[in-house]
């Protein structure tokens, strides 16, 4: 940590996972001066435990189809261009885990104008009866990415702090943070406590547990099934993962399991193919952050204090407009993505530039400040 005022950056972004080291190497491509700070250093959270896989969300229509349509494209090319050494284009078999899934896969099937085929016969091969006989769909293209990998080579060359943000000043114009100043604040904290009074912003922990293992098995392309299986950037080296377990959090106090959770990833793998002569060599465990809806998030924070000063009735049920609630000044948060982090970050980390950079309006849908007028509600008669 610095030890004395530093000269002003032109933007510091807490959070080093996919989503704050996208953004800090998108913003320093456009010129401006960032810092990075993390206390537990580079992808060392829930991005790390990341699965990493560029995969389509397979889902019926609406916004969150359209956001999720345009990111997926975007991702593959931006990871294949700028960072081939950490990303592996693969073929992509999607295997419907339930009925609903199901219903959702073949509305998407009919839907999409991605490119997919019959499953080769050796693929066919490796799968166990019950993926066969599920509904599936076979991408000619996918990708999976080198979680910690790319996010280092990201923020090469950004000046990195790494240490923990008790608090946060804005003042003359300029946050400081430690002794760091910037004009404009970034937070990409994802599902970790909040550095500032904004209760109302509606995110869900959910705690993700990848291993690596070694395999005898050749797995020719990617598998997402009840659990994802995937070839890596590591020749000879086979990905489970990730988990999305909602009820256990590194703030309860109680001991992640581990032995446990290799388990569950095994045996959930073992619903797919089989592997054999396994090896476990790492694992990788994390809090990834999903928003309430399921939209990410992107935008301006609302100060609620100051804002139910100027509407009290706002608790009483009156129609404010969004453009008039009072926000923190240049601070913007990056968040929510849930299991489609590495998907995301990109398209958000493009729009985050644009906003700063070109003063390009930026999705309302995508604001936290949605999740404002029914927190207040919620919490009125409190």
């Amino acid at each position: 940590m610095p030890t004395s005022k530093t000269s002003p950056y032109d933007v510091i972004i807490i959070g080093a996972g996919i989503n704050g080291c996208c953004s800090a190497y998108t913003l320093a491509q456009s010129g401006l001066s960032i810092a990075l700070i993390d206390q537990e250093g580079i992808a060392s959270g829930g991005s790390g435990a990341a699965g990493a896989f560029i995969s389509p969300k397979i889902s019926k229509a609406g916004e969150l189809k359209e956001i999720m349509g345009e990111a997926h494209a975007e991702a593959l090319k931006f990871y294949t261009t700028n960072f081939p050494k950490f990303t592996l284009t693969k073929p992509l078999l999607h295997i419907a885990n339930s009925p609903q899934e199901s219903e959702k896969l073949e509305h998407f099937k009919r839907e999409t104008e991605l490119k997919y085929s019959n499953i080769p016969h050796k693929i066919q091969t490796l799968l166990s009866d019950e993926a066969i006989q599920a509904s599936s769909i076979y991408f000619d293209i996918g990708a999976v990415v080198d979680a910690q990998g790319v996010c280092n080579a990201m923020a090469e060359g950004i000046d990195f702090y790494p240490f923990k943000v008790e608090k946060l000043i804005y003042i003359d114009g300029l946050w400081e943070v430690g002794d760091l100043r910037a004009k404009h604040l970034v937070l990409t904290i994802g599902a970790y406590p909040k550095l500032l009074p904004i209760d109302y912003v509606g995110l869900r922990g959910i705690w993700g547990h990848r291993i690596d293992i070694g395999t005898s098995t050749h797995i020719p392309c990617i598998l997402h099934h009840h659990v994802s299986i995937s070839p890596t950037t590591k020749e000879g080296i086979v990905a489970i993962g990730a988990t999305h377990d909602v009820h256990y959090s590194p703030f309860s106090g109680e001991v992640y399991d581990v032995e446990q959770g290799r388990a569950i990833l095994h045996e959930k793998a073992l619903k797919t193919l089989k592997l054999n002569n396994i090896n476990i060599l790492n694992d990788y465990m994390g809090l990834r952050s999903g928003s309430n809806d399921y939209l990410p998030m992107l935008g301006s924070l609302v100060d609620a204090e100051a804002t139910l000063k100027m509407y009290p009735h706002l608790k009483h049920g009156e129609k404010v407009e969004p453009s008039e609630y009072t926000y923190y000044p240049n601070l913007t948060m990056i968040n929510g993505s849930g299991g489609y982090g590495f998907v995301l970050a990109p398209y958000l980390a493009k729009r985050l530039g644009e906003w700063l950079v070109q003063g390009k309006a930026l999705n309302p849908s995508l604001s936290p400040s949605r999740f404002f007028p029914r927190w207040v509600k919620r919490t009125s008669h409190l």
